[in-house]
């Protein structure tokens, strides 16, 4: 593949605009001087044909003789006066080139017609003079000649301004073009900056802190800055699941090699061995299981799941985990039910291990011989379960990242399970298009409550694995 060779964007947007701003410049020379040009020979015309209006007030016919008054005025205003007969010779005046007599009479026409010295205009105005003596009608003509240089038409000037006026503005126009290209690239060059700086330190604290005067970098910054917040955040998840994975991880390990240390120094009867392998099968479940939860979880963020929807009794659902539940006889926990008979649209593998999780956390954080509620109804086409617990409760910061995985509130972590339990609930509970909250009090306990849509509404699912 041909990698064309990478430019600036401040020398990108300098070279097209300046072009676009030359072009348009081209484009108004053109513009003012046809236009101009046109208006200059239209003025000119026009004075000349007002100069030679009257003149025929001055010139008489006498038997036949065409004669002029001395008050004719053979040149003003830059206009040459010839007084012609109907055969174009001359009776009065002179041309101002000798070249001019070579050109015929044409009335009414006004000419613009080239000599050795330079360019001149004429206009043949012809009339009818009665003759005093035989009462005949003598034509005359009036040729008016003026020389295109000798004018000094408004317009010419006007023309001129126009030239140096649009020069004026394109300087400024590709001094502007300049400055705002900078002025644009600078926050870019600040994110370029950043992200070497990020590349090379692995400083993922750093943000950029320029305000610019354009509103769509100004979000493009905050975005950066968004970006980096998110990937921090992950990065220090990331961390964080790498220990507690091995924190998770490495307490069944190390039982699991001192048993096994221990039956190599001192296993002498079968019954050291059945101890130590009864202890090593159980770390092993605990290892199986942390990897199981991980599995399910990934799963599900991935969206590779096993399109296996139907419609089922959440309700009987709800009271079979809760009879198997183990807990509920360890610790003698009275458990009330007020349940609806409702059934809803759902992957029931799935859902059984979202409801699991909720009734094994109320039972596990509960007190002996206390009592968890367990509701069921409806509302709004929503299935609504909420399970309620009177055990210790929770701050409002532990409430925060309690579906972080591993995450315990319990920080000495006695309390039996591994922190991957409500990150599955929520995530089954997204993946049924349904939503999961808390409230809960310090020393009161909690309730948690998973509301959940009745019909299909999972339309968009990728399968892929099942579980």
């Amino acid at each position: 593949m041909n990698h064309k060779e990478k430019q600036s964007i401040t020398h990108y947007i300098s070279i097209r605009f300046a072009a676009i701003i030359l072009i348009m410049a081209a484009i108004m020379i053109l513009f003012i001087s046809y236009f101009s040009n046109k208006t200059i020979y239209f003025d000119i015309r026009r004075q000349i044909r007002r100069e030679s209006r009257y003149d025929f007030l001055n010139v008489e016919v006498r038997n036949g003789k065409i004669l002029v008054d001395k008050n004719f005025i053979f040149r003003e205003n830059h206009v040459q006066k010839l007084v012609l007969d109907s055969k174009g010779r001359t009776i009065r005046g002179h041309y101002p080139d000798k070249e001019l007599n070579n050109y015929p009479l044409n009335q009414w026409d006004f000419r613009r017609v080239k000599c050795s010295s330079g360019y001149y205009y004429i206009f043949d105005r012809p009339f009818l003079k009665k003759d005093i003596i035989t009462n005949k009608q003598i034509l005359v003509i009036i040729r008016n000649i003026g020389k295109e240089t000798d004018f000094n038409s408004q317009y010419q000037a006007m023309k001129y301004i126009s030239y140096t006026f649009t020069f004026v503005i394109s300087i400024i126009g590709l001094l502007l073009i300049g400055a705002v290209s900078s002025r644009l690239t600078i926050p870019m060059k600040e994110i370029k900056d950043t992200a070497d700086t990020i590349g090379i330190e692995g400083n993922l604290a750093k943000r950029i802190e320029s305000a610019t005067a354009f509103k769509e970098m100004d979000a493009m910054i905050q975005a950066n800055n968004r970006m980096m917040d998110r990937l921090e955040d992950l990065f220090h998840q990331q961390q964080q699941f790498t220990s507690d994975v091995a924190h998770e991880l490495r307490t069944p390990a190390s039982i699991i090699s001192a048993e096994c240390q221990y039956l190599k120094k001192y296993g002498e009867t079968i019954n050291d061995y059945m101890d130590s392998l009864t202890v090593i099968a159980r770390q092993n479940a605990k290892t199986n299981e942390i990897i199981t939860q991980l599995l399910q979880l990934s799963r599900l963020e991935q969206g590779r799941i096993k399109e296996d929807f139907e419609y089922s009794c959440l309700k009987d659902l709800i009271e079979s985990i809760c009879e198997a539940e183990p807990l509920r006889m360890q610790k003698q926990i009275s458990v009330q039910y007020d349940l609806k008979n409702i059934s809803i649209y759902m992957n029931i593998s799935l859902m059984a291990i979202a409801i699991k999780n909720l009734i094994n956390n109320a039972m596990k954080y509960s007190e002996n011989q206390s009592f968890v509620k367990l509701r069921l109804w409806e509302k709004d086409n929503l299935a609504i379960f909420e399970i309620e617990d009177h055990g210790c409760g929770m701050d409002e910061e532990t409430q925060k990242h309690i579906y972080d995985r591993f995450y315990r509130a319990d920080k000495s972590r006695n309390t039996p399970g591994f922190g991957l339990g409500l990150s599955l609930v929520q995530k089954i509970t997204e993946l049924h298009k349904g939503s999961i909250s808390v409230k809960s009090k310090v020393n009161e306990g909690s309730v948690f409550t998973l509301s959940l849509p009745k019909e299909a509404a999972i339309s968009n699912m990728r399968s892929q694995e099942a579980f």
